[in-house]
């Protein structure tokens, strides 16, 4: 299939391409804002003969036959649906929009909100929570199966503090990323919680340490599901090691993951000692874009589809509404 793409951040260029040109995809168009940066993205990857670089999405639409927006979030939802419009399946990156209008009221943010999620539900769309394909994860949801899980554990901090220069300064900037830390890297992990225990509700959230743009620096989410069970997710953008755990207790026992992305799973189930090693890819991207290329030539849906993206960025949503001040470091 040819494919076009939305953007030319590091993503892109980083994982999104060189996955495509691992799995002998064709890349036919890159689209940006600057026309000169697309072409040059494009030229990065002799693999792909033919493709060229604009500013106009037109002509990214006219020569497509799947896309992937991979732009700041701000526009995820236009040229998602532009694409989809123009009858194509379109792989969204995360979070679909970040702050869609919570709670879903007849208010006219909310409708229309809810008529663009339907729209791109009634189209061949996904959207790109690429972990849920990481075999570790995978096997902690076959092992959850049945179970009733008491408490998850889910804590992440890492130092991030972009510069007035560095190009990743828009990720803090909630009117273009959708948020702070919580959307950008919490929704990851909100997403992982709904896909091992299904759709929770919010019970208190704080935030704090803003830069200056007003994306929040740190994020404190407290969840709950209708079978008693409850999560606290903590994630930060502070100085220190970085810290990603996942630690879930259950009926039988308990796992966890650390660093969550370290495909090592250890705990106690039945109790038996669990102690396995299922690594991921080294680029995530390569079986998410496998996943959606698979879904389109089946015509079945996608590892993670609109709805399921809504519902991460209806939690975060209403964990910014909710949320209170919080000053201090992690």
């Amino acid at each position: 299939m040819k494919w076009g793409i939305a953007g030319y951040g590091d993503i892109v260029r980083r994982k999104a391409l060189p996955a495509l040109l691992s799995l002998g995809e064709t890349v036919a168009c890159v689209w940006g804002r600057d026309a000169a940066r697309a072409r040059t993205t494009c030229e990065e990857f002799g693999g792909f003969p033919g493709a060229f670089g604009t500013s106009d999405y037109t002509d990214l639409l006219d020569v497509a036959e799947v896309v992937y927006v991979a732009t700041p979030v701000a526009a995820h939802l236009p040229l998602a649906v532009a694409a989809a419009r123009a009858g194509l399946p379109v792989l969204v990156e995360k979070p679909l929009g970040g702050t869609a209008p919570e709670p879903a009221t007849a208010h006219a943010g909310g409708a229309r909100h809810r008529e663009t999620v339907s729209e791109l539900a009634a189209a061949h769309v996904g959207v790109a929570y690429y972990r849920r394909l990481a075999p570790a994860l995978g096997r902690v949801r076959e092992i959850l199966r049945g179970r009733a899980v008491h408490h998850a554990v889910v804590e992440f901090r890492s130092h991030f503090d972009p510069g007035p220069d560095d190009p990743r300064l828009w990720r803090t900037d909630p009117a273009i990323s959708g948020g702070g830390v919580l959307a950008d890297v919490g929704s990851h992990r909100l997403d992982l919680l709904c896909w091992l225990l299904g759709e929770p509700v919010v019970t208190g959230a704080r935030t704090g340490l803003p830069f200056d743009l007003g994306g929040e620096r740190l994020a404190r989410v407290g969840l709950a599901w209708p079978s008693g069970g409850v999560a606290d997710l903590e994630a930060a953008w502070v100085p220190g090691a970085r810290h990603d755990r996942f630690h879930l207790s259950f009926d039988g026992g308990h796992l966890e993951l650390d660093p969550l992305d370290s495909g090592t799973v250890r705990g106690i189930v039945d109790g038996v000692a669990v102690d396995e090693f299922l690594p991921p890819p080294e680029n995530p991207h390569l079986p998410l874009m496998a996943d959606f290329a698979r879904s389109v030539r089946d015509g079945t849906d996608p590892v993670c589809t609109v709805r399921d993206a809504d519902t991460v960025d209806r939690l975060i949503a209403t964990a910014y509404a909710l949320a209170t001040p919080l000053e201090e470091q992690p």
